[in-house]
């Protein structure tokens, strides 16, 4: 194991789990109930990974991006959110073995622009009780990735320097976030962002299963 490592950072929509069905059904019942006409799934993945202010700005008609519909739009999808997202109840295959490998090795814990009240209750339901020591969401406020801010909040709540960290994500919010923190970064290929764009965007090393991700620890 490497031992200069303390903490396993990991995203969690696209790199824990496929959490697009739900987060869809919760966009798309929001525009169905403000009559604007619902996205695709392949849409949807496009705008997530910014929080869900910037999800729910994509997601409305162009001609409807003023502050007062995007607040309407917003508030009326967190709760339609609530109603929906715990419809996402599994990890993608494989990582529930390696994620308790490593947490034998490392402190483990999770950091999404995801509200913060969603991502708790998730890691509750799809990691084993105990696994996780912290998970940390989208909070009012507190500048969200791929800002310093709340990574760097995540690492002093563990106990750990920056330099001691790894983010594991999917996309290049979670590569600029770790450049931002000044932690380590293991890019995944079977989130929502392809190889072409995570080497765009600077991603240094890629990891393409979970078992990779764990090989590269040991």
């Amino acid at each position: 194991m490497r031992s200069y490592i303390k903490a396993l950072i990991f995203d969690l929509d696209g790199t824990l789990a496929d959490t697009i069905p739900a987060i869809s059904e919760a966009v798309n019942m929001t525009l169905e109930k403000l009559v604007f006409p619902c996205r695709t799934e392949a849409e949807i993945r496009g705008y997530i990974g910014r929080g869900p202010r910037h999800l729910i700005t994509e997601a409305l008609p162009i001609t409807a991006r003023d502050e007062d519909t995007v607040n309407r739009a917003l508030a009326l999808y967190d709760k339609t959110y609530a109603q929906t997202y715990m419809h996402t109840d599994s990890l993608y295959a494989g990582l529930e073995e390696v994620i308790l490998e490593l947490s034998k090795y490392y402190k483990i814990a999770v950091l999404s622009n995801k509200q913060d009240a969603y991502v708790k209750a998730l890691v509750r339901q799809l990691l084993p009780e105990g696994i996780c020591e912290l998970a940390m969401g989208s909070l009012d406020g507190v500048p969200a990735k791929p800002e310093a801010t709340v990574a760097h909040r995540l690492a002093d709540a563990l106990g750990v320097n920056p330099h001691d960290c790894v983010l594991i994500g999917d996309s290049d919010i979670d590569i600029l976030t770790a450049q931002n923190a000044e932690f380590d970064v293991i890019s995944v290929s079977w989130g929502y962002a392809s190889k072409t764009k995570l080497l765009l965007h600077g991603a240094d090393t890629i990891v393409n299963s979970p078992e990779e991700l764990l090989e590269y620890f040991k």
